[in-house]
Parts: structure tokens; C-alpha cells; sequence
């Protein structure tokens, strides 16, 4: 697998993280892995054939050829991957989207979306842009002029700012201590973060500890889980158990069969 990842110009940090593209030939092999429940909010765009899906069991899917993929809370959800992987991604910063294109995020919530549908006229000028660049800079840099030209104003605001502190400290700062720096009342914090994230603020922490655990994982996989579960925030495995089966819809043992598999897109 050829990974690539670049950050974007300083000036669009505050709303995307990163860019990045995946390229490999699978031949005859069968390559699929569940994707778990995590914060993320990504744009995909298949520049080869789209990835197939099967969400809680139901039938084989395909994936739009551009799709703006929401924040996953608590859906099981197997990916298939075709003989030829090439995918550029745009992921974006916790509230990027809703600062960008003003979407309420609650709608996005595990789901995977046309980015026509989301965007309108914005996607296919963004998906003509990608798919005409030679090569991973030029792609990046056409995607960031499709930021640049979006972005009307970059200034932050308290759901922005408690958001990254959440992704920062790996879903592990004080969402009480949050709320009072931000000058807002609980229930209006909780209001505005739902709709410029997605998730509530206690799912979305859920999700990032989730995260860092599989992501510790993938980056260390000697690594003996007792130790990767302590370090994210559990009080032991036992906890971490009760979350995968909440956040996943089965046990770990169930899981890390995959988890050889598993990246994160």
C-alpha cells in the first residue's frame, strides 16, 4: 500500500487536518475490514473503482465515486476493497464542514453521503479538479484551492476550540471544564457542538478514545492491550470491552481478526 499524507497551507488549517491518498493492487486477493466507530469527517474521492460496503448486515452497497462521509457513532459497518485501490481524501478538522460549507452535521452522522447531494455545484467543481491533476501535489494543491475559494471566515469559535481540545487530548479533557470556558450555557454548548460536530460532546469523546485505542494499536501492534487500553483512557480492558461492543456492535475477539486490515482512511 502506497501511503501519502501532506498538511495543507497554514492558512486552511483550521479546517482541514490533512491530505492524503492510497494507492495498491490487490490482484486476486480479498482484502475487507469493519470500520469502527470514530470522530473523523472526511471527504473521499475513488479515483479508481469506489469501495463496496455492508452496513448492520443489509446488502452490499458501492460507494459514491466523491462521498462526504460523516462521523461514525455506533454502526457496523464491513468495507470491501476492489482489485485497484487509488483514493484521495480531504480530512477535515472536527467542526471543519459545518465552518465551511454550513451543513448541520447531525445529518452526516454515520452515514456516507454523494458529495453532489451535500455540495451541490461545489462537488463537481472539486471532483473535476482532482481527477484532471497529474499527480498527489497537484491534487493537493486543486484541493486547496476548492478550500481557499469556499472559506469565507476562518475565525474560531468556542465548538471549534473545546472540539480540537477533545481530538487533542485524545477524548480525555474535562467536557464540563469545556463548557464553562466557552460562555455558553450546558444546554447551549451541547445544542451548537451536536449541530457543527455531529455528535454530542460525551459521544464524540467516546469515539476519539475509541480511535486512539485502534489507532495505538495499528502503530505498535506488540503493544499488549492491557497497556494500550490504560493509556487511552479506560479503567481496564473489561471497560474497553463494554465499548466495543457499544460503539461496534460485537467483542474484541470478534474485531482483531480484521484489525491487520484496518486503516485509517
Amino acid at each position: 500500500m502506497d501511503v501519502r499524507r501532506a498538511l495543507p497551507h497554514p492558512a486552511l488549517r483550521g479546517i482541514v487536518r490533512s491530505f492524503g491518498e492510497r494507492r495498491a493492487s490487490l490482484g486476486s486477493a480479498v482484502l475487507t475490514w469493519p470500520l469502527p466507530a470514530r470522530p473523523h469527517q472526511i471527504i473521499d474521492i475513488y479515483l479508481a473503482e469506489p469501495f463496496k460496503l455492508r452496513i448492520d448486515d443489509g446488502a452490499l452497497q458501492i460507494a459514491p465515486e466523491t462521498v462526504v462521509v460523516g462521523p461514525q457513532g455506533a454502526r457496523r459497518i464491513q468495507l470491501y476493497m476492489p482489485k485497484e485501490i487509488h483514493l484521495f481524501n480531504i480530512h477535515f478538522q472536527p467542526a471543519g464542514l459545518n465552518r465551511l460549507v454550513g451543513i448541520d452535521m447531525t445529518l452526516l452522522v454515520n452515514e456516507g453521503i454523494a458529495a453532489r447531494d451535500i455540495l451541490g455545484r461545489h462537488a463537481a467543481r472539486l471532483d473535476d479538479a482532482i481527477r484532471l491533476a497529474p499527480d498527489f501535489a497537484a491534487r493537493v494543491a486543486a484541493a486547496e484551492r476548492w478550500v481557499g475559494g469556499l472559506l469565507r471566515d476562518n475565525s474560531k469559535d468556542a465548538i471549534d476550540a473545546g472540539s480540537r481540545l477533545l481530538m487533542a487530548t485524545g477524548g480525555r479533557a474535562r467536557i464540563d471544564a469545556i463548557v464553562e470556558r466557552s460562555g455558553l450555557s450546558a444546554r447551549q454548548f451541547q445544542r451548537r457542538f451536536s449541530l457543527q460536530i455531529g455528535l454530542s460532546p460525551k459521544l464524540y469523546a467516546r469515539t476519539i478514545r475509541f480511535d486512539a485505542a485502534l489507532s495505538a494499536h495499528r502503530r505498535e501492534p506488540a503493544k499488549s492491550w492491557t497497556r494500550i487500553v490504560h493509556e487511552a483512557g479506560y479503567f481496564d480492558q473489561a471497560h474497553f470491552v463494554r465499548e466495543c461492543r457499544a460503539l461496534v456492535g460485537m467483542a474484541p475477539s470478534e474485531l482483531i481478526g480484521d484489525w491487520d486490515n484496518v486503516f485509517s482512511l
